[in-house]
């Protein structure tokens, strides 16, 4: 019945466009139900962080409206350089004690007043060395200003956010989807930003974000190419900074960008490295309810969307 189904958006954007997904369902048989994109005005968003609250609320009600969402309910996906991500080694305590223990000496760890951050931490596993255990975790702070400002914008839109994630994490999700095993490199990007993540047997050991904005044609030169080379020499130095302190080999590299120079970016790359380059599609067989009319979707121009989604769903 209706009643007991969930209605989930998951929402992310960047400077130029917002991108929307609808999974309706529950954990076990969800669906896309609603999806859609629209550009954004100049000044609406800028580097991933809201600059009009009221001109990028308009855009999110035309969006919803244009391509009948009718959930209410949002986990949205920030990318931008708010964002910090750290590794860090911690004595193992029991888990009701991780968070307040985490709480303490994250300061040691992210170079920014935790006063003005909010917190998060996953825990990745553990290891011993002289007969101590530790755990290894991913600290994750964000500004209090910029969640607050992409909530004051998502709630004047008539909307609910029941999670903010990071669009990073999330595109590295949808990925370990597709091919958890051996040691591989996510790259995701959009209009504002590039993030480089290394797995090794489906766990993040490594995750780096560069700015690639103000990447538009010029003259000969395709944005797919300025876009290219910018990633190629972040991921270069970032596979060699991993390598460095890891001796295993990147077997593949995974390509999450904008539909407009996702493949352009990914041949690039494949030539330049010699290194298997694929574009993940790991939602392909995931039921679709809803046509939006006579359009399809191209489901791997949502993976972000929808592994958020899913995330509000319990996935």
């Amino acid at each position: 019945m209706e009643i007991f189904k969930k209605h989930i958006i998951g929402l992310e954007m960047d400077s130029k466009e917002i991108r929307a997904v609808e999974i309706t369902g529950n954990k076990k048989n969800p669906a896309i139900s609603a999806w859609g994109r629209i550009d954004l005005p100049e000044g609406a968003v800028k580097e991933g962080k809201v600059a009009d609250p009221d001109l990028l609320s308009e855009c999110i009600v035309k969006l919803m409206g244009q391509n009948k969402f009718r959930g209410k309910n949002v986990v949205l996906g920030v990318n931008n350089q708010d964002i910090i991500v750290r590794f860090a080694t911690f004595p193992k305590v029991p888990d009701d004690k991780i968070r307040s223990m985490v709480r303490m000496q994250a300061e040691d760890y992210i170079p920014v007043p935790l006063a003005e951050l909010e917190v998060d931490y996953i825990v990745t596993g553990e290891k011993e060395s002289e007969d101590r255990k530790f755990i290894n975790v991913i600290l994750v702070g964000a500004r209090k200003k910029m969640i607050g400002d992409y909530i004051k914008s998502i709630e004047r839109a008539g909307l609910n956010i029941t999670d903010i994630d990071s669009t990073m994490f999330a595109l590295g999700r949808s990925s370990l989807i597709f091919s958890n095993t051996g040691n591989f490199a996510v790259v995701g990007f959009n209009n504002d930003l590039g993030n480089i993540m290394i797995f090794n047997n489906g766990i993040l050991e490594f995750a780096r974000t560069v700015a690639i904005s103000n990447t538009t044609e010029e003259g000969n030169v395709s944005g797919a190419d300025l876009i290219s080379n910018i990633l190629i020499n972040e991921i270069r130095s970032s596979v060699n900074y991993y390598l460095s302190k890891n001796s295993v080999e990147i077997m593949k590299i995974f390509i999450c960008g904008t539909d407009k120079n996702q493949e352009a970016v990914a041949s690039q790359i494949r030539k330049i490295t010699n290194i298997q380059v694929e574009i993940p599609d790991p939602y392909r067989t995931l039921k679709i309810s809803g046509m939006n009319g006579a359009m399809g979707i191209d489901i791997s121009n949502y993976n972000a969307c929808i592994s958020l989604a899913l995330k509000g769903m319990g996935e």
